[in-house]
């Protein structure tokens, strides 16, 4: 109970706790997403080089897309540090042994790459 007040105090303070910053990549990806998504909700900060004033009631279209891969790049990253890309197989002497599913990896480092790299290019423009 301590822990949690003093985490929320901290928070409080100066944006993050030594919780937090314990297993920072993993607190980011459960932040980013739901921030993200909230900012492609609200609906507002669309930069104008994805404005599409022909697509009526959805002139932010390219950019919403954007963001949702920001938001997918962050929750791959977190299915990859959770290890949920690790299968437990049993061997022959009755041992699990850990092996990795490797198309569920590729998937996620493919999904997570992307988004990292539309994060850093669009960084000035996650605003609204």
């Amino acid at each position: 109970m301590f822990r949690k007040i003093k985490s929320f105090i901290q928070r409080g303070r100066r944006g993050y706790s030594d919780e937090d910053v314990w297993s920072f990549d993993h607190y980011l990806c459960e932040i980013i997403p739901p921030a993200i998504r909230q900012i492609k909700e609200k609906g507002a900060g669309c930069p104008s080089e994805f404005y599409d004033e022909m697509k009526k009631n959805d002139e932010c279209h390219k950019w919403n897309e954007i963001l949702e891969e920001i938001a997918q790049g962050f929750e791959s990253a977190k299915i990859i540090i959770n290890h949920d890309c690790t299968v437990w197989k049993e061997s022959n002497d009755g041992n699990f042994e850990m092996n990795t599913d490797k198309e569920k990896m590729e998937q996620n480092s493919k999904k997570m790459k992307r988004g990292l790299e539309l994060f850093t290019r669009h960084f000035l423009n996650l605003w609204d």
